[in-house]
């Protein structure tokens, strides 16, 4: 497979994929830090939940679902949470269907590192928005991804959204 230079991504392999981690947990740190949702792309939030711009997006417009519990296992959550969880990633599916006009969406969760978690020690949902022939010549010929969005942008236009739907 050729590489495809993208400096940006030094700090996450190493500090996610390598484990050199600097001390808490990314996503933690989303519940503890109130007062930077939009430098953290925080989209929404409650006591218990978060849902948030992937800063390593697979597409533009890729999300996460975060529960405020440090857990590796879903089975750990409670049940109140798990339902927060799937009712935000339905709403999050919908508001991104409308305003990206995808074509489908992928959405999951990759549960350890085998599976190809990221940050294997906190659960989170992956919600994918996804085009009729955004698999093209370059990622099947070429073995790349390229992913050019303004994440800024981005946020800025689902803000709104995102607000109407889930706060009201």
């Amino acid at each position: 497979m050729d590489k495809l230079y993208a400096p940006w991504r030094d700090r996450y392999v190493h500090t996610q994929i390598k484990g050199e981690q600097s001390g808490a947990c990314v996503f933690c740190e989303v519940f503890t830090d109130t007062q930077s949702d939009e430098s953290r792309l925080v989209l929404f939030r409650n006591q218990d939940i978060a849902v948030m711009l992937n800063l390593y997006p697979y597409n533009g417009g890729h999300l996460l679902v975060v529960p405020k519990n440090h857990v590796a296992e879903y089975y750990e959550l409670p049940e109140s949470i798990l339902h927060q969880l799937m009712s935000a990633t339905s709403k999050s599916m919908q508001i991104i269907k409308k305003e990206f006009n995808c074509d489908g969406i992928n959405f999951g969760a990759n549960v350890g590192r085998a599976a190809g978690a990221g940050i294997p020690q906190h659960v989170h949902m992956h919600i994918v928005p996804r085009f009729a022939g955004d698999t093209g010549f370059f990622t099947t010929i070429g073995e790349s991804k390229q992913v050019s969005v303004d994440l800024e942008k981005i946020y800025k236009n689902l803000k709104p959204h995102f607000d109407k739907n889930f706060i009201g």
